[in-house]
C-alpha cells in the first residue's frame, strides 16, 4: 500500500499529530485480525460443546443397548480398529479383539458376552481361567456391565479428554466422586472413536 500525504487535524493551533492513511488502514487490518480471531475462538468452543454433547449421547446409545441386551446392535458400534478390555479378570482371554472376534464371543456366549450380559458365566470362566494359571482370587466379586448397569445408584455420565476424533465418558454408579470412584464398584469407563459419524467402542475398564 502507498502512503498519501498526512492528513492534519483543522485546528491548527493545537498542532496535532497527522494522521496517514497508512496508519488508518494498519489500524484497521489489527482490528479485523482481532474481530478474526475471536470469532475462530467462538467457533472452536462451539465445536467443542458440540463434540461434548455428541459423544455423551454416542455413550448413553451404547449403555443403553447394553441394558436392553441388543447384540447386533452393540457390534454395529465396536471400532473397526478393535476394542482393549482393561481389568484384573481374566476375561476375555485378550486384551484386544477384532469386531469379527466378539461377534463369535456374543453367538457362543462366552468372553465379551459374558463381560458384558452374564455375571454368572463371567464369574465362571474367570475362576477357570484363573485356576488355571495360579492367579489369585479377586478381592471383589465379578459382576458383568449390564448388572452393574442395572442395580446402580445412579448413572451420571462424565466426560473426559475429548478431541475430534477421540473421547473418554465415566459412568458414575454411585454418588461417589468421580476422583474417589472405584472402577467396577462405582464406575465404568469407556472410550470411544468417532469412526463413520459414529462414535464406536475402542477401549473398555471395567475392574
Amino acid at each position: 500500500m502507498t502512503c498519501r500525504t498526512p492528513i492534519w487535524s483543522r485546528d491548527e493551533a493545537l498542532l496535532t499529530k497527522p494522521l496517514s492513511v497508512c496508519s488508518l488502514g494498519s489500524t484497521i487490518s489489527a482490528l479485523s485480525l482481532l474481530f478474526f480471531a475471536l470469532a475462530l475462538d467462538t467457533l472452536r468452543l462451539a465445536a467443542s460443546s458440540n463434540s461434548e454433547e455428541e459423544l455423551r449421547g454416542g455413550a448413553e446409545e451404547f449403555i443403553t443397548l447394553i441394558e436392553a441386551r441388543d447384540q447386533t446392535a452393540l457390534l454395529s458400534l465396536i471400532s473397526e480398529q478393535g476394542t482393549s478390555f482393561i481389568g484384573t479378570a481374566y476375561v476375555p482371554s485378550k486384551a484386544s479383539l477384532t469386531p469379527g472376534a466378539i461377534r463369535k464371543d456374543f453367538e457362543a456366549k462366552t468372553g465379551v458376552y459374558c463381560l458384558f450380559f452374564s455375571t454368572e458365566c463371567f464369574r465362571q470362566q474367570d475362576l477357570q481361567e484363573r485356576t488355571r494359571q495360579n492367579g489369585r482370587p479377586l478381592r471383589t466379586p465379578l459382576r458383568s456391565i449390564a448388572d452393574l448397569l442395572s442395580t446402580a445408584r445412579q448413572k451420571k455420565l462424565v466426560t473426559y479428554d475429548i478431541s475430534k476424533m477421540n473421547g473418554k465418558v465415566s459412568v458414575l454408579l454411585s454418588s461417589r466422586a468421580p476422583d474417589a470412584a472405584r472402577l467396577e464398584e462405582d464406575a465404568l469407563n469407556f472410550y470411544f472413536r468417532l469412526e463413520d459419524g459414529k462414535w464406536k467402542l475402542r477401549n473398555v475398564e471395567y475392574n
